[in-house]
């Protein structure tokens, strides 16, 4: 073993120890740090134990920022180079490293300044995180001294670990929260402020917090009920101090799971609710009322104070009375009078003007009723003001249709669809007797409309995103629909509904838009939850709908789209009747999500029920019955009936384009998995010249970057390699997964699978190492982005290891395959196409490290699996019959 050179006198030991690794490593300079560190990390060290060593790790270590707590991670290190670059002294031992690990370790100095961090790594105080957006205005509330005392003792208590502001909507609870929350800086601290009267709007809030807290390594790609799971198990166990803040919670329930927890940290709820389901034995409650009277008139003088009027003490004191005190009314007044000019004393006289029935909207006496109309006087005041900005009616209608999406992160785009604009221009045209003409065109009326609402503070419109989005708070979200008549509500359902398929189905048939896709989706749950489940089921289930299946699917959350879909079929089933079109849509996506779990044979059995109903009750050629047809056929694929399969795709192709035309997705779809189906036939070439021209076709139809043409792109990688030329499949998945990354991100299923794809024809062209290394970073990937027990995250984990048995380490490979074996065979099912071929992969690896015995008792039985399963046809029980020919067990017949 190499001794490192003894250090200069001058040098501290951490900076020697640094020097001494960093002249060891340029031994291998051509080698990367995540290579050398696997290499380090499959060493086996004296005892035959293996360490973990980490590139991220061994590049502070080489920088002098920080020192190997373990030293056998170094003998890890320098036995891992020397097996490559040979000892440099035959002589040398492991005393001298040893030495200068230990005096290296012992100082505490840091040779360099500690890297920042933005969540408890290792060691070292972290900057403060502060993750979301508390009222604006709520130092104006910092006057309120007996309630801020009361929260401050609270929040210091340790034997308080939640802090509950209670009282009516509109009473200041999120104000004097906000000021609290500016209140608990402390150094290293994380402060999250979470809107939180959806169980959405808290998954969206937490999936925010945990990718600042973890410093972006989540990526893009992962949903964000998989990234609040993470941070609320980050809270239980982190160090750092930490307050969130749960403001708005309108229904216990949403925050079943999501209950900030942790030793080291506190929570604030602000809720209209003090009912036992809120309440928790570790809490203290808070009452908050209305203003002083006193708090009420120094209120507005702040905030008026350069207005007009700021000075009229009388008339301070007389407009907090009329509007009783309370904290929102006082605040959205004051906006209104700031934004709009107005004099105090014509503002006055506007409250107290008949014509404008205030007394219909005095605070009632139940606290919903009382939240409600007391948020919506000062709301209609605003956005009657706002109506003078806009073509008289478009404003209200507006913020109706924005009061029916999700509150934050609307996309713009939406309220410019044509539902939107029939819905807005509809609502300037019941104004048109106002005797102020014509409205305005609908373009015009949208924009003008939506720019009112945001001078008056009313919504938030930030066109400087891409996309360009809207945010409503939630409370004036829920006054304007309350304001919106009874009979008029059915119709605003479906306008937004409308609104969003229409917009969902245009960026369906573009390219990838993840952010819009996702956005749309929160509206859509936002529409199933304010509707009650009843408003879009006028005859049929609404079309937008029918994307909440495929959107979640398209994730990787086959099991949620299950959940969904069969949610959804229970409530189509008395409404419309077994026989309905929906009915059926419904029983298919719950089959397929089944599958995708799967359950392959089950599935295909369903599958082919549904389609003689969907045949009987809507016709053969029907989209529906022939996008059954579709998947009916992929799980007989899928159950190893390939030449069956390729029939089916064959005639269903031609049909649908009879009657769909031959553009259609569905159409490309089955001439999709035909080419597929002639590759696993045994037909590589015609698979790869279909494959080629299906792409060409959809470059030129649809552009490189659209779903169909990057889906197509992929198909043309494989069985370009299995025509023969893997190094164009490994070029061709280049192109794919840059694409895919720019379009969707790195943790997208479909990049997943590609990058997946990439690493196996890497290894097919003889780049055993590298594809290991991308198989491991796709792998580690996936679990990450979709769990450990899923079919994705297994089949690249069972694929890691049979590649890393063939470049070089069988036996860890076969102990990781035997490992993993029994998890597919529980996730899958044992004759599952992946399971019969972990088995067939394991029998290769035996064959390969010499134990023909062992490979043929394994594939003695196998054999026998996949003849039954798939028939002695199919082109993986050929491999495992000439596999077993060859270990003597058997010929050929």
């Amino acid at each position: 073993m190499e001794e490192p050179e003894p250090p200069e006198s001058e040098e501290s030991p951490r900076a020697a120890f640094a020097a001494a690794l960093t002249r060891l490593r340029h031994r291998l300079p051509d080698l990367s740090d995540e290579v050398l560190a696997r290499r380090a990390s499959r060493t086996a060290l004296p005892s035959g134990r293996r360490v973990s060593v980490n590139a991220r790790r061994l590049g502070e270590w080489l920088s002098g920022r920080s020192v190997p707590r373990d030293f056998h991670a170094v003998v890890a290190l320098v036995r891992a180079v020397e097996s490559l670059a040979g000892p440099a002294d035959p002589r040398s031992s492991i005393a001298g490293w040893e030495r200068l690990w230990r005096a290296a370790y012992e100082d505490r100095a840091p040779a360099v300044p500690a890297p920042r961090v933005a969540a408890d790594r290792a060691g070292g105080a972290a900057d403060e995180v502060v993750v979301g957006r508390p009222p604006s205005d709520a130092a104006s509330l910092r006057e309120r001294a007996a309630l801020s005392s009361a929260i401050d003792v609270a929040l210091r208590d340790d034997a308080v670990r939640e802090v509950i502001l209670t009282g009516a909507g509109g009473v200041g609870k999120s104000q004097l929260a906000a000021a609290a929350f500016h209140r608990s800086r402390q150094p290293g601290g994380v402060r999250v402020w979470v809107p939180a009267s959806s169980r959405q709007s808290v998954l969206t809030a937490y999936a925010r917090a945990w990718r600042v807290v973890s410093g972006g390594e989540g990526g893009n790609g992962w949903d964000d009920e998989t990234q609040a799971d993470l941070f609320v198990a980050w809270l239980r166990t982190t160090t750092r101090p930490w307050l969130v803040v749960l403001d708005d919670v309108d229904e216990p329930v949403d925050l079943r799971g999501l209950r900030p927890v942790g030793e080291h940290g506190k929570s604030m709820v602000t809720t209209r609710r003090r009912d036992a389901a809120v309440i928790r034995s570790s809490s203290r409650i808070v009452q908050v009322g209305t203003f002083a009277p006193k708090e009420a008139v120094d209120y507005l003088r702040s905030r008026l104070a350069a207005g007009e009027g700021g000075d009229d003490e009388g008339e301070l004191h007389a407009l907090a009375e009329r509007l009783g005190h309370f904290p929102l009314a006082l605040s959205q007044a004051a906006a209104f009078l700031i934004d709009t000019g107005m004099p105090l004393t014509t503002y006055r006289q506007l409250l107290e003007d008949q014509r404008q029935t205030l007394s219909d909207l005095l605070p009632a006496t139940s606290p919903a009723d009382e939240h409600g109309e007391t948020v919506a006087t000062a709301w209609q005041l605003a956005l009657d003001r706002a109506q003078t900005l806009a073509p008289a009616g478009s404003a209200k209608a507006t913020l109706e249709l924005l009061s029916m999406l999700a509150p934050d992160g609307i996309t713009e785009a939406v309220l410019h669809t044509t539902a939107a604009r029939r819905w807005i221009v509809q609502g300037a045209d019941d104004h048109r007797d106002t005797g102020r003409g014509p409205a305005q065109p609908g373009e015009r009326a949208v924009l003008l409309s939506l720019r009112a609402l945001h001078r008056l503070s009313l919504v938030t419109h930030d066109p400087s995103r891409t996309p360009a989005s809207v945010e409503v708070h939630a409370l004036v979200q829920r006054a304007a629909r309350e304001s919106v008549p009874e009979p008029v509500l059915p119709r605003l359902a479906v306008a937004a509904a409308d609104a969003v398929e229409e917009l969902w189905s245009s960026t369906a048939e573009s390219a990838y838009e993840p952010e819009t896709e996702a956005a749309l989706y929160r509206s859509v749950e936002v529409l199933r939850r304010t509707t009650g489940g009843d408003l879009l089921w006028d005859g049929r289930m609404h079309p937008v709908l029918r994307r909440i299946g495929p959107y979640l699917a398209g994730l990787g959350r086959d099991a949620a789209a299950r959940d969904v879909c069969q949610e959804l079929l229970d409530l189509a089933r008395p409404r419309l009747g077994d026989e309905h079109r929906d009915v059926l849509y419904l029983r298919c996506r719950v089959a397929l999500a089944a599958g995708e779990l799967g359950d392959a044979a089950s599935t295909r059995a369903s599958l082919e029920n549904i389609r003689r109903d969907a045949g009987r009750i809507l016709g053969p050629r029907d989209p529906d019955t022939l996008t059954v047809r579709l998947h009916e056929a992929r799980f007989r694929m899928e159950e190893g009936a390939v030449a069956a399969a390729l029939n089916d795709f064959t005639e269903l192709a031609d049909q649908a384009a009879e009657a769909l035309g031959t553009g259609h997705p569905l159409v490309l779809d089955a001439r999709s998995h035909a080419a597929l189906c002639r590759g696993l036939a045994g037909d590589a070439v015609g698979a790869r010249d279909a494959c080629a021209a299906l792409v060409d076709m959809l470059e030129q139809r649809h552009g490189p970057g659209h779903p169909l043409t990057l889906s197509a792109l992929t198909d043309l990688g494989r069985w370009a390699g299995e025509a023969g030329d893997t190094h164009a499949a490994v070029d061709i998945y280049l192109r794919a997964v840059a694409r895919l990354e720019s379009a969707v991100g790195r943790l997208h299923r479909d990049t997943l699978i590609a990058r997946h794809n990439l690493a196996y024809w890497r290894g097919l062209a003889g780049q055993h190492e590298r594809a290991v290394e991308e198989f491991t970073a796709a792998a580690e990937d996936a679990e990450r982005a979709l769990g450990a027990d899923h079919p994705t995250t297994l089949t690249y984990r069972v694929n890691l290891s049979f590649w890393r048995g063939l470049a070089g380490e069988p036996a860890m490979a076969l102990a990781e395959l035997a490992e993993l074996q029994p998890r597919v065979d529980s996730v899958l099912g044992t004759d599952h196409p992946r399971a019969l071929r972990t088995r067939q992969q394991r029998a290769e690896l035996l064959e390969r490290s010499g134990d023909r015995g062992g490979a043929a008792t394994l594939l003695t039985s196998l054999l026998a699996d996949m003849i039954r399963v798939q028939g002695s046809g199919h082109p993986r029980t050929r491999e495992a019959a000439e596999a077993l020919a060859r270990c003597g067990e058997r010929e050929i017949r």
